[in-house]
């Protein structure tokens, strides 16, 4: 996996967490539990516009907990995208998509390949209504870079039968971009 044994974690559902009890301020504790589009609403609520960065798209088998979480046979095949969003220039968080290949439309498929838009974005510009499921958050506690940092993972299901497991590490510099929007642009 792109970010090493990150299903080892423990994940807690956001319905369940409180962000005052883990020090994640109000703002930032709706970046991570936001339900719509991540990155429309960083634009929209923090001016923070992303640019995708491709590292690495390919066909795979699901692992026992990601086809449990997408309600699909454990080894079943998936295109898996791993793309980094930047915010002039700046990785603001590296995401990995599991989307299930069974029903996954082809035109979609190219536009993932481009490596130009964010999912959430593709699927909405495609007039696919999103929700978004089993969101959880975890402070990973792991060996590595990611020691430390933020990372949320959730569900996300359109009416067309497209899902994709998707999980999300923040880089520390997207809770200063955060801050330091909010308090240019109070709400």
């Amino acid at each position: 996996m792109f970010f090493g044994d990150i299903e080892s974690q423990s994940w807690q559902s956001v319905r369940t967490w409180k962000p005052a009890d883990a020090g994640v301020s109000r703002d930032s504790a709706a970046v991570l539990t936001t339900a719509g589009s991540l990155t429309r609403f960083l634009e929209r609520h923090f001016a923070i516009r992303l640019d995708v960065r491709l590292h690495d798209q390919f066909i795979d088998n699901m692992s026992t907990d990601e086809a449990g979480l997408l309600c699909c046979a454990p080894g079943a095949s998936a295109l898996r995208r791993q793309v980094s969003l930047l915010h002039r220039g700046s990785v603001m968080f590296d995401a990995e998509s599991v989307l299930p290949l069974e029903g996954l439309p082809a035109d979609l498929m190219l536009a993932l390949q481009e490596g130009e838009r964010p999912l959430g974005n593709l699927l909405l510009d495609r007039g696919l209504s999103l929700s978004r499921s089993d969101l959880s958050v975890v402070l990973l506690d792991m060996e590595g870079a990611n020691k430390g940092r933020w990372a949320r993972r959730s569900v996300l299901r359109s009416p067309s039968g497209t899902s994709a497991l998707v999980v999300e590490v923040f880089h520390p510099v997207i809770w200063q971009r955060v801050e330091n929007a909010a308090r240019r642009y109070p709400q």
